[in-house]
């Protein structure tokens, strides 16, 4: 039988109050008036057997025609529950009243009247247990109900998702599948069913979700008779429990083919864009070097060989104030070159070019600078550059922005990667706003070293220091496996 949690007796008086009062009993039902009718008979019957005839049973017998009355009172508790068995027990009491009354005295009434109070216990006893059998059994089917209308709006909602749906077992076999992940995978479900996952979505999508909860990059879904690849964002729910018990989980395949193409166009543009600036730094910094440059210092020759002297009114001498402008214009000209593209970085590489950097910019800014690095750091030439314009800018800010007195700029070889560390001793970052927020405010120079060093696959990371100070930290790997062309 069902169990309820509430005590028994608790729920008996309560039906005894419901039979009683507020509960009615079944009087539109013809077998509850069929038990009242048995029950009659076997009052009437009893009445007329005692009246009628002048015998009389024996003492442990007396009690056997009333005990003729638990059987249509546990016959309504059967059938009706507690509103049937109480109205047939007190009907029976009622019925044999005038009988106890007239025809008893002594033990014989108080033995029918213990009896009769044996039979409305019982008639509540059991009317009870069978109430509760009934309602448990009527929550099953409500319950039974619910779940089955909780499985069709689940699986319309599988069949006509948008995105593909695969049921994966404890095991790793794909147990069912949507319309969406027979489109995706353009082979029926029969087919599916029952496959590996991994021989369904390839082994780098499998391995991925195999961690449950986590979030997942796109992944590439290799593309069967000559379709073509598709990325793929894995979301993994579960695990989830089926009606034998074992552990399911529910994979959704999100395409994102096409925001993965935005991207990858994105950041082909990018890197395009960083190139042709490269290249057009470098061929102004060649023309500047070999053109105005080169004729500034054939002028200054030119001013050398002049041997006859001449003074002015005021008592200059106009070849010396030449030679000086000469001098401070060529000296603009190479940091302008120098600026636009080092040709030390090309000619030496990358340790002497970031070591003439830090030093060109102590003499410029008067900021004590040092520089630690190995002797040599071998890398591909746009790492290279990408180190050589974080330490520009970094060195920039320092000067405008940090009120610093101090910079140091360690470069550091890895092995497979070079981590470089810029740290001034200024008054540090504050608020620092997002690259959203950057962007709209005009300040590229931090989004610019974090989109370098992401177009060559690195980790770019700008923090305070304590306990004043800022730190650039940038870790790139030394042969890009992307050209940021």
């Amino acid at each position: 039988m069902a169990s309820d949690t509430r005590p028994l007796g608790g729920f008996a008086l309560g039906r005894v109050r419901t039979a009683l009062g507020v509960g009615f009993p079944p009087v539109r039902r013809g077998a509850f008036w069929a038990v009242q009718s048995l029950v009659f008979v076997i009052a009437g019957t009893h009445t007329l057997f005692e009246v009628a005839t002048d015998i009389h049973l024996p003492a442990p017998l007396y009690l056997l025609p009333t005990s003729l009355f638990f059987a249509p009172v546990v016959y309504a508790a059967l059938r009706f529950g507690t509103r049937g068995s109480v109205t047939t027990a007190m009907w029976s009491i009622t019925l044999t009243l005038p009988n106890i009354a007239l025809l008893h005295d002594g033990y014989e009434r108080v033995g029918i009247l213990w009896q009769f109070s044996l039979m409305l216990a019982l008639a509540v006893f059991v009317g009870a247990r069978v109430d509760l059998e009934r309602q448990a059994n009527m929550e099953k089917v409500n319950r039974e109900r619910e779940l089955r209308a909780s499985e069709l709006r689940y699986r319309a909602l599988f069949d006509n998702a948008a995105e593909a749906v695969l049921v994966v077992d404890g095991l790793g076999s794909v147990e069912d599948v949507n319309e969406a992940a027979v489109r995706m995978f353009a082979r029926p479900a029969d087919m599916l069913v029952g496959q590996r996952l991994e021989q369904v979505t390839g082994t780098a999508i499998a391995e991925a979700v195999a961690v449950t909860g986590a979030r997942h990059a796109p992944l590439a879904l290799p593309g069967g008779d000559g379709a073509a690849e598709r990325w793929i964002e894995p979301v993994v729910s579960g695990p989830l429990a089926g009606p034998d018990g074992r552990r399911r989980v529910q994979i959704m395949l999100h395409d994102v083919t096409l925001q993965q193409e935005r991207q990858r166009g994105l950041e082909r543009y990018a890197r395009r864009t960083v190139t042709a600036r490269e290249e057009e730094r470098r061929r102004i910094g060649r023309e500047l070097h070999d053109g105005p440059l080169q004729a500034l210092m054939l002028v200054g020759r030119k001013l050398d060989l002049i041997t006859r002297e001449t003074t002015a009114p005021d008592g200059t001498r106009p070849e010396i104030e030449a030679r000086e402008i000469l001098d401070g214009t060529a000296d603009e000209l190479r940091r302008i070159s120098r600026a636009l593209r080092p040709s030390i970085l090309d000619d030496l590489g990358l340790v002497p070019a970031l070591r003439s950097e830090v030093s060109a910019f102590g003499r410029r800014s008067g900021i004590a600078a040092l520089f630690s690095a190995p002797f040599r750091i071998q890398a591909s030439p746009d790492v290279e550059l990408v180190l050589l314009r974080v330490t520009q800018e970094a060195l920039n800010n320092a000067e405008r922005h940090a009120s610093a007195g101090r910079v140091r700029v360690r470069l550091m070889d890895r092995g497979a990667t070079i981590d470089l560390v810029i740290r001034d001793d200024g008054r540090g970052l504050g608020q620092l706003a997002s690259a959203a927020g950057l962007l709209a405010a005009g300040r590229l120079g931090v989004v610019g070293m974090e989109e370098r060093t992401r177009l060559v696959g690195g980790d770019f990371t700008l923090r305070s220091a304590k306990p004043h100070g800022t730190i650039v930290c940038v870790t790139v790997p030394k042969m890009s496996a992307a050209n940021p062309a």
